[in-house]
């Protein structure tokens, strides 16, 4: 066979492990919740290893024509696993973590298994082979998005499937005759282009729903999963919209992002001045609405809602008289269904010409907006579930940051509002503390901050009224007269400044009164909460942790992690040992060893780091990942294809100034991108991703250097039959590095998690100083 072939093989390898690791994240975050997903993508990523530790004790394969056999087999064997997955999935209605995960596995094992070969027989061409893997990986991570914007999931995982077993016809088919192959030919592309006919429309059935607590699905009525009917699905690289309609009631659906993150989209009939007894009882009963009753004439000129929905705040300002609103969504299937659903809503998004919606992420539109709001109204703003297609993403939210505040402030009028709705009283709590550390850095004291609150406290979606200006006392003493007006049946306001003598014992309003009244500094209340509760910043923006510390299911995966890797380590090594010295090069060996250790440790952290830092500035996150995903791969996919004269002479010497440029040149950017990045911000999206790939292309062309540099040297040493092993051990300590990102970025920060994976270069610039001198 020969080796351009191989490259092809290689590379449609990719690009379908990559799309499917893609996809079936969404598909996990259908079922489950965020740690569960974060947990199997990870542990997929370690079927990998597996499968490649697997190949280097069982398949044997070495001269090129028994690899034709083995690579058949098992692409064979990978397209089907794909299929056995998505419909056992799909018509078992598997919800169990532990069942899934090892379905999931099986794929990403036998991905493991064709890797190691390719590399392992292939090795003299080390350098092009993972320029082709990495050329694959960046396709399949751009493919992906139109994949599951077209087909869905389901049809996805199909497609997928299909597109593998058309490169073994293509590649191994040469014996057949020409007849068979058209005809083998023509069904395959038959098959692709009745999915595309298709779309997403799911042919063998739906993606079930997970019974877990954070999934609103189940709880927006006591008997909400019988009488439930999903009248309408969408998939995108966002997750699944789903419109949910009830038996019970029509005056109200429902609109979920992977069965959680509910958002209420109303009947209504188009007439702001009268929209009906029913419909205003239905509104005025959410929190949100009491703050809108507490504005005057003059402070009801523009708003701003992030993350509208179904339209519930956007129809409240209709109705209050807001004269001109924006609705920022940055999930389009939510704002193409609302569109489509004018009959039912009255045409809330379409009808109104002082209604504009845009389809943005909130935060980012803050930033480069050119207008001032009397009132910005975020309700509900996140959920717990994954919402981005890498394998970090937990519940990191930058729209409740310490940084964030200060944006939304920025682009208040002098009297404007922030008009915030969150889940339970703890995040009420966590918002306050993040708030008072807003204003302080704004030079504005603890306790004059407190001047600036509103607060409607309750058990579920309590909401936090923050005012740019403090509140007078003449501004108080008209609320008082305009809340003696409103029933008690509605959600009260619990929290007024210079009302202290007025207050109930809420946790909210005991924090509050501390504060006030000096007791105890913040920080202290902060260490003494039983819950976390310091301020949330942008460089570890994880507003829904609960707890202080790492949360378990990451210290267990990790531990796991950590064993296994001892064992994958540890008893080759033992067995290395135990070769006579003169048939093997056990220094270059192990140096090779702490090489691929290195690289997949250090690699995965700093990828993970500089996705959650930049796309802060890109928006969108499908956008910001595509682009991110694109220039690290095509850098080192142009690093690796020109690695092999970059290092041909002077090996160690060569790997010591390509790593050390590597540690230089990433202490540089993360030092200095917030200042160029922050310049660009006014820039549209295309130049702000052109820049943001311009910066990376250089870290990331000599990032692709390490990896093929080890193989070649394994290669040149004739350790060929180690290259399964090593490639095992780099994926297990990618998996590692993905975990200790995580662990770091909710602990110390992203920043501090960036520098961890530069460490891990700095140790190879040492090693490789070290063997040159051996040399």
């Amino acid at each position: 066979m020969s080796v351009k072939r191989i490259y092809l093989i290689l590379l449609t390898l990719s690009l379908a492990i990559i799309s499917f690791e893609i996809i079936s994240t969404r598909i996990s975050s259908v079922i489950f919740v965020s740690n569960y997903a974060f947990l199997i993508l990870s542990l997929a990523i370690l079927g990998i290893g597996l499968g490649s530790i697997y190949a280097h004790y069982r398949v044997k394969a070495i001269e090129s024509d028994e690899i034709i056999i083995v690579l058949k087999k098992y692409i064979v064997a990978l397209s089907v696993s794909l299929i056995i997955f998505i419909l056992s999935i799909v018509l078992f209605k598997i919800t169990n973590p532990y069942v899934y995960f090892s379905l999931q596995t099986i794929p990403f094992f036998t991905a493991g298994i064709l890797y190691s070969q390719i590399y392992k027989v292939f090795s003299f061409d080390g350098f092009r082979l993972y320029a082709s893997d990495l050329s694959g990986a960046a396709i399949g991570a751009v493919a992906s998005i139109p994949i599951l914007n077209n087909l869905g999931a389901v049809n996805g995982v199909l497609f997928v499937s299909l597109l593998l077993l058309t490169i073994v016809i293509y590649s191994f088919s040469i014996g057949l005759r020409r007849s068979v192959r058209l005809l083998i030919y023509s069904l395959m592309f038959l098959s692709m282009g009745f999915l595309l006919v298709k779309g997403d429309d799911e042919l063998i059935g739906e993606i079930p729903i997970g019974y877990y607590p954070e999934k609103d699905f189940y709880y927006v009525y006591p008997d909400a999963k019988e009488i439930s009917e999903i009248e309408e699905s969408r998939w995108s690289i966002n997750g699944r919209s789903d419109l949910v309609k009830y038996k019970n009631q029509d005056m109200v659906k429902q609109l979920f992002i992977d069965g959680s993150a509910g958002s209420q989209m109303y009947r209504f009939g188009g007439d702001v001045k009268n929209p009906g007894s029913m419909l205003g009882r239905l509104l005025i009963q959410h929190s949100t609405s009491i703050p809108f009753l507490l504005l005057n004439e003059n402070e009801k000129n523009r708003m701003l809602v992030i993350g509208p929905g179904g339209g519930k705040e956007i129809l409240v300002g209709l109705i209050e008289g807001v004269k001109e609103i924006y609705g920022v969504e940055v999930n389009s299937d939510f704002v193409r269904i609302v569109k489509e659903q004018k009959e039912f809503n009255g045409g809330i998004y379409t009808d109104f010409s002082n209604v504009n919606i845009l389809i943005d992420e909130g935060r980012n539109y803050i930033k480069r907006a050119n207008k001032y709001f009397d009132l910005i109204v975020m309700a509900l703003p996140s959920t717990e579930q994954l919402q981005n297609i890498d394998n970090i993403a937990s519940n990191e939210n930058y729209l409740l940051t310490v940084e964030a505040i200060k944006d939304y402030l920025n682009r208040l009028t002098q009297n404007g509002r922030l008009i915030f709705t969150v889940h339970n009283r703890w995040e009420l709590i966590r918002l306050l503390v993040t708030a008072i550390y807003a204003f302080d850095e704004s030079g504005i004291n603890n306790r004059d901050a407190l001047n600036h609150f509103i607060v409607i406290g309750q058990d579920y979606a309590p909401t936090l009224v923050i005012k740019k200006t403090a509140f007078s006392q003449n501004d108080i003493s008209n609320i008082k007269n305009t809340l003696r007006k409103i029933p008690k049946s509605l959600p009260q306001v619990t929290y007024l400044p210079f009302s202290w003598n007025e207050l109930d014992k809420s946790p909210e309003n005991l924090f509050l009164s501390t504060v006030y009244e000096n007791i105890e500094s913040i920080e202290e209340l902060i260490k003494k909460d039983k819950y976390y509760i310091s301020p949330v910043r942008d460089d570890s923006p994880f507003f829904y942790k609960v707890s202080r510390g790492v949360p378990d299911d990451l210290l267990k995966l990790f531990i796991a992690i950590v064993i296994i890797g001892l064992l994958v380590v540890a008893i080759p090594a033992f067995n290395v040992k135990r070769i006579k010295k003169e048939k093997i090069d056990r220094k270059e060996l192990f140096f090779t060893l702490l090489l691929f250790v290195c690289i997949g440790a250090g690699f995965m952290i700093m990828e993970i780091a500089l996705f959650q830092k930049l796309i802060l500035y890109l928006g969108i996150p499908t956008v910001s990942l595509s682009v991110l995903l694109s220039s690290l791969l095509i850098g080192m996919g142009m690093g690796s294809f020109y690695s092999k004269k970059i290092i041909k002479v002077k090996f160690y010497g060569r790997l010591r100034i390509i790593t050390l440029f590597i540690v230089i040149y990433g202490i540089i950017l993360f030092t200095t991108y917030p200042l160029i990045l922050d310049g660009v911000v006014e820039l549209n999206l295309a130049f702000r991703a052109f820049i943001i790939f311009m910066l990376l292309l250089p870290l990331a062309f000599m990032l692709g250097v390490p990896f093929p540099a080890g193989i070649n040297l394994l290669k040149e040493h004739k350790l060929e039959k180690y290259i399964p092993w090593l490639y095992g051990v780099n994926g297990l300590m990618s998996v590692a590095g993905s975990v200790l990102a995580v662990i770091f970025s909710m602990t110390l920060g992203f920043t501090f998690s960036f520098f961890v994976g530069l460490f891990f270069y700095s140790v190879i610039t040492v090693i490789t100083w070290n063997a040159a001198r051996r040399k």
